[in-house]
């Protein structure tokens, strides 16, 4: 069962701003704090598996006996909301609501069925059996990305099983075989993160990574990925005039170091709407960069135009109007995961032995890595936030 815990304090009866999601008659809630984690039990300790926003409404069709946690519809599955986080319609209460043991399990979600996945090639299987035999790892995917290709949201929810493999059968093998990359958490991901921060030390974990590391490097030492996934653009909004310059030093360095990249296009649509650059310009770059390098462009803004809303959550400001979005939704989540597990199943299944002998490691040199050129120019492009604010995420 697919729980939903959001952090903060209720907020009382009293308040200022209108409920949004219909009237008494309906047994709706609305997210009433400003970030939101699902979780796959009902409890704060439980894996994070998607996100919810402020002003969100979902369909409340339970609750659990203690009172605490209200079942929501949740996309194509459901999810559990701390009662402390929601807001009912004024004269709705969480005990009109049936208890979740008295209410018939959920229907199987749909198969989708979305334009968007790439053909692998004879040459990038090549390059991949070629990242394995230089000492990589087989099955182990990177993740460079955004709030989108953060865990929770991507590879978070299938590890722990929120997405539903089911409608799928043909990929449960893909899914086992790359297992311990879903379960891993990149250190090359970020909320607002954008292209000129792959090689920038600032913005390294520097609990894990070295002073002069930036997080990709670090990621890549880290985890000894034979795959790369790029999920970058959505921080681009005003450093879009650079993207390409930073994509292409990030794809690169990926192939310097025997790593496949895996390339993905993305929903929303901030750089044109905000930044103002020519429409579509991002993705038309991923998937130029994607033709000359000859690489898999997973199209996921292709399959967005069938998903309710884009593929994107329908965001309000603190006024309530409407906003350009920008966080994936959770039929957006899960197509993204589809799509990225019907690529990984046409690469060939590689065993550990083929990994070439590990050379012993290097004694530390007192000099200082060196990083690609891009690194200093990444450094010094200013970061600027997106006009519709990130929403802040944070647990207790």
């Amino acid at each position: 069962m697919t729980v939903l815990s959001v952090v903060g304090s209720f907020a009382g009866s009293a308040h200022a701003i209108d409920f949004v999601c219909g009237d008494a008659q309906t047994s709706q809630v609305m997210i009433d704090v400003d970030g939101a984690f699902a979780r796959l039990e009902n409890n704060w300790q439980s894996p994070a598996v998607g996100r919810m926003l402020k002003f969100q409404c979902f369909a409340a069709i339970a609750r659990d006996e203690t009172n605490a946690w209200v079942l929501v519809n949740y996309g194509y599955s459901r999810a559990w909301v701390s009662r402390s986080a929601v807001r009912f319609a004024d004269g709705m209460d969480i005990t009109q609501l049936p208890l979740s043991k008295e209410i018939p399990p959920a229907p199987p979600p749909p198969r989708l069925r979305l334009p968007g996945a790439p053909t692998i090639g004879s040459t990038q299987q090549r390059r991949y059996r070629d990242a394995v035999q230089a000492g990589r790892t087989p099955g182990m995917v990177a993740v460079l990305g955004d709030c989108n290709a953060e865990h929770p949201v991507f590879f978070g929810r299938l590890a722990s099983g929120a997405f539903d493999l089911s409608p799928y059968p043909e990929l449960k093998n893909t899914a086992r075989a790359f297992a311990a990359a879903f379960s891993r958490v990149s250190v090359a991901t970020s909320g607002s993160f954008n292209a000129t921060m792959a090689f920038d030390p600032v913005w390294a974990d520097p609990k894990q990574c070295k002073s002069d590391e930036g997080p990709l490097a670090c990621e890549l030492r880290l985890s000894n990925a034979s795959l790369l996934l790029i999920a970058l653009g959505t921080g681009d909004t005003f450093t879009w005039r650079d993207f390409e310059k930073h994509y292409r030093a990030i794809i690169e360095y990926a192939l310097s170091l025997k790593v496949l990249p895996l390339l993905m296009t993305k929903a929303d649509a901030l750089e044109s709407q905000q930044g103002g650059a020519p429409a579509d310009y991002i993705n038309g770059v991923v998937r130029k960069l994607g033709a000359e390098y000859g690489l898999p462009v997973i199209d996921f803004a292709l399959a967005a135009r069938q998903l309710p809303n884009g593929g994107l959550v329908a965001e309000r400001n603190a006024g309530l109007q409407f906003i350009e979005p920008f966080h994936v939704n959770e039929v957006g989540m899960d197509a993204r995961i589809l799509l990225t597990l019907q690529t990984l199943a046409q690469l060939p299944r590689l065993s550990p032995a083929l990994q070439a002998t590990p050379q012993p490691k290097r004694q530390p040199s007192s000099e200082p890595t060196r990083q690609p050129q891009a690194t200093a120019q990444a450094s010094a492009a200013p970061l600027l936030p997106l006009r519709a604010p990130k929403q802040n995420l944070r647990e207790e």
